[in-house]
């Protein structure tokens, strides 16, 4: 799976109809397209017919099971009407409706990918995974969806120890989307494996399990502080594998809005994606 960055692409990208803060995200809204083949360029043409701003979704997964990531969180997608401003929407290119086609494996797989990936960066849980005909009067996603959720379910299920020591890496998983389930820190998970990389996961590795709050954060963020002067580096990676961060933000210089994760993660201005604390110096 490839993920393609069309942030700086989609239609109306920096004109947007509608933005919010990303906790507004309640629910990931899962569509079909209804045709065998297509992208963000060739959907645009039909969205602007409906004289659209902004196009009607956040991803779309092409049929080879690559991503294109058409809009940042922030902005509100034209995918399920009053349900907008609260969902966060996800398209799988086919036409799930028609001969009992079904989406590839590769698409499949990409989407439980995903779905995963972004329940975790917005707090969403498995029941408010919905298909577009669970919120409005249409055959779209042409999915089961109960299906689909024990997919997910199944996907994001903990091992049967009830605390482990270990965890073996699984397709999605970084280690802030570990810290999320685990309720510690990202630093805590780094403090307990100071001999992995967390930019080189490799499915099937194992690595240690810290005990839950088992010691303080550490504190060498504290210099960059809400309100600070901050410059990302050119070279800057999203903290969560999978997430694009545009090519225009690198070596631009921020003012940090928040911070979360007791200080080991920065939120800064029109930033959507978390940053690197080592990609991100104090000006």
């Amino acid at each position: 799976m490839n993920l393609i960055d069309r942030t700086r692409e989609a239609m109306g990208w920096n004109n947007p109809w509608q933005t919010r803060k990303q906790n507004k995200i309640k629910r990931i809204v899962v569509h079909h397209s209804a045709t065998a083949a297509g992208n963000m360029r060739i959907f645009e043409n039909h969205w602007r017919t409906k004289g659209w701003r902004n196009g009607g979704y956040a991803e779309i997964i092409l049929p080879n099971g690559d991503v294109e990531i058409c809009y940042p969180p922030t902005v509100v997608t034209n995918g399920a009407g009053v349900w907008n401003k609260t969902s966060y929407h996800i398209c799988v290119v086919g036409n799930f409706r028609k001969n009992g086609a079904q989406p590839s494996s590769a698409q499949m797989q990409s989407l439980l990918t995903r779905i995963r990936h972004n329940m975790n960066v917005f707090n969403v849980p498995v029941k408010k995974i919905k298909g577009h005909k669970e919120l409005m009067p249409t055959i779209c996603p042409g999915m089961n969806m109960p299906t689909l959720r024990n997919q997910v379910q199944r996907e994001a299920a903990p091992t049967n120890n009830a605390n482990p020591t270990t965890h073996t890496i699984r397709q999605g998983d970084t280690f802030w989307s570990l810290s999320r389930i685990w309720q510690v820190t990202v630093e805590e998970i780094k403090q307990a494996n100071p001999s992995v990389n967390p930019a080189n996961l490799r499915i099937g590795q194992r690595i240690n399990r810290p005990a839950r709050n088992s010691q303080p954060a550490a504190t060498q963020t504290n210099a960059i502080r809400v309100g600070s002067s901050v410059r990302v580096n050119n070279t800057a990676q999203s903290w969560a594998t999978g997430q694009v961060i545009p090519t225009w933000v690198r070596g631009r210089t921020y003012t940090v809005q928040q911070m979360r994760n007791n200080n080991t993660e920065l939120l800064l201005a029109d930033i959507v994606s978390w940053i690197r604390r080592s990609d991100v110096t104090k000006v």
